[in-house]
């Protein structure tokens, strides 16, 4: 227990912590190559495989843990002084004090000062809470950010084959406790702590996968195991760059190598990735390199992911969110509606209306969140969607309406999709801009729409209200024109990067 010892010993604190310093000494010591395995460390005995530490920091630093407290004012402190205790097992969170409230957290959004830490004060007692200060143990004011850290703690038990979800419910944004998960600490006294499940994200995600053998062209995905989901994605960004990817400067999801028919396109979500290329050699000469590394699933012919449906023709590909639709039609008891031909009646225009009836502003939200994550697949619904997106605050009567008439016209329209033709490769890049004037009788802003095509195919579009007050039609236009013209600087650069 030297090391424990010299964990309390080296920060200055009390000796009440000294289970706290053990707990992170074996922790460290199984992350430590030992004579007895060979200048192995135990985890990799264990696990096969070597441990990752980026996401250590000191013991006993400062750690600033995010305040999750609900409707904070414009002043309230956003972040509380911690002390960094070691990471917490079985989840991807760290183990702070608090010492203002005597009491232990479990927290994923933190950022450290790893070059200063707590003074205590010998003299309190016992049983109160220790004085203190913050220190600059080394004079430097280096700040550490961590945005999402890596698992901290990996499972001692062997990591078990990847089972492909058979869920098939798309998720949706306005989905209650999708995406957050309540967990509290042994030693807390306090309410939950939140984080992000890895259970929610792969129950609401099914992923399917292949080659298109008749037509040599390849859109596929591989899938490596859903534990510790954020190590998989850092390690499989390094194997494709050690594999002779090259990171698109303009998308840094997308990793390209090779040139003309040779060439392979991997989009990185998470720790899956969608492999599309023109040579089925290469392709599994890229998924037999990618195995090695890593236990992966090729699950087949990409056909549906993240709710969108993909259907790979001969001379054209197809997505549409048909199942999506229909769930969110049964959801708000409108699968059985009469259809109608407009998503909103012509000459509409929207407004807060303050007298008006008032409605359950949670089940508009939701309603809003739903119809927003369709918009993937359906450029048709940006504006009348946009529109009634802007009144969730306080929704009357009038903006229901609204809302009743876009899902009378999704039930017209459920297998309303894009369709992405096989042209030349030889790629013209050419859009439209459009603005109202005055359309926000509320803030007298004016929304601008945009359109882009890869020559007949549909791939960016837009239908926002502008930031500021246009003093003319003319004036509205060029904002509309402004945001445009961004868009297809950006396209066009995205185009043109060069593949190795």
């Amino acid at each position: 227990m030297a090391m424990a010892r010299s964990l309390l010993k080296g920060t200055h604190m009390p000796a009440r912590f000294w289970g706290e310093a053990v707990r992170h000494a074996v922790y460290l010591l199984n992350r430590l190559p030992t004579k007895a395995l060979g200048e192995r460390t135990p985890f990799e005995a264990w696990m096969g495989r070597k441990p990752h530490l980026a996401h250590l920091k000191v013991f006993g630093c400062i750690a600033y843990a995010k305040n999750t407290t609900p409707h904070l004012k414009k002043l309230d402190d956003r972040s509380s002084p911690m002390v960094y205790l070691g990471v917490e097992e079985g989840c991807k969170a760290h183990r702070l004090f608090d010492p203002r409230h005597n009491k232990l957290q479990v927290s994923r959004d933190v950022i450290f000062q790893e070059n200063s830490e707590w003074t205590w004060n010998a003299g309190a007692d016992k049983e109160d809470l220790p004085e203190f200060v913050v220190v600059n143990a080394f004079n430097t004011d280096e700040v550490i950010v961590t945005a999402d850290i890596e698992a901290a703690a990996e499972d001692v038990t062997p990591s078990s084959s990847l089972s492909t979800p058979s869920s098939t419910r798309a998720s949706s944004p306005s989905t209650p406790s999708s995406s957050t998960q309540a967990t509290t600490s042994p030693e807390s006294h306090e309410g939950p702590v939140r984080y992000r499940s890895i259970a929610d994200i792969y129950a609401n995600t099914e992923e399917i996968v292949g080659i298109d053998e008749e037509e040599n062209e390849v859109m596929l995905m591989m899938s490596e195991e859903p534990t510790c989901y954020q190590e998989a994605a850092t390690e499989a960004c390094w194997s494709l760059k050690e594999l002779g990817f090259k990171k698109c400067n303009q998308e840094h999801a997308v990793y390209t190598r090779g040139k003309r028919e040779a060439s392979i396109l991997v989009g990185v979500y998470v720790d899956d990735l969608i492999v599309t290329g023109r040579s089925t050699e290469g392709i599994n000469k890229f998924k037999q390199q990618m195995m090695t590394e890593f236990e992966m699933s090729d699950l087949g012919l990409l056909s549906y992911y993240l709710g969108i449906e993909v259907e790979q023709q001969k001379s054209r590909i197809l997505l549409r969110q048909s199942v999506y639709a229909k769930k969110i039609l049964s959801q708000f008891q409108m699968a059985d509606c009469n259809a109608t031909k407009q998503p909103m009646e012509p000459k509409t225009q929207l407004h807060k209306d303050l007298e008006g009836t008032p409605i359950d502003a949670t089940e508009y939200r939701r309603v809003i969140g739903c119809l927003r994550y369709l918009l993937h697949t359906r450029p048709d619904l940006s504006y009348s969607v946009g529109m009634a997106s802007r009144y969730m605050e306080k929704p009357t009567s009038m903006h229901h309406k609204v809302v009743k008439q876009i899902l009378r016209y999704l039930k017209g329209t459920i297998y309303f999709g894009l369709a992405y033709t096989k042209g030349p490769q030889e790629i013209s890049i050419f859009g439209y801009s459009d603005s109202d004037l005055a359309g926000d009788l509320d803030g007298r802003k004016s929304t601008s729409g945009m359109t882009f095509y890869f020559n007949e195919s549909l791939v960016s579009w837009n239908s926002q209200k502008q930031k500021t007050v246009a003093l003319s039609s003319c004036e509205a236009e060029f904002m509309a024109a402004t945001t445009a013209a961004c868009q297809a600087l950006w396209l066009r650069s995205l185009n043109s990067e060069p593949m190795r």
